[in-house]
């Protein structure tokens, strides 16, 4: 099993063109994060961001850089821990 530290990206379906290349500059400089989209709810996209455990947290400093970047009605939460995957 692979340990991991995940957030949930919530926003409105109206930003999600901006909050996909918001995602994609994610990508760039976390490349290590693994991405998913959850089902839509109540007119909001809501994506799974999940940031590997490999002996350190690989995810420290994305919740403060990325939240100087989001808009007012957008929902980060996290980190949570969790285990996923067969080894």
């Amino acid at each position: 099993m692979n340990e991991e530290y995940n957030f949930t990206l919530t926003v409105p379906l109206a930003d999600i063109d901006e909050a996909l290349l918001l995602l994609n500059e994610v990508r760039y400089k976390y490349p290590m994060m693994r991405l998913s989209r959850k089902p839509d709810r109540m007119e909001k996209a809501r994506f799974y961001l999940c940031f590997p455990f490999a002996g350190t947290r690989t995810d420290l400093g994305f919740p403060e850089w990325f939240s100087a970047r989001i808009g007012n009605d957008w929902e980060l939460f996290g980190p949570n821990y969790g285990v996923w995957g067969f080894v």
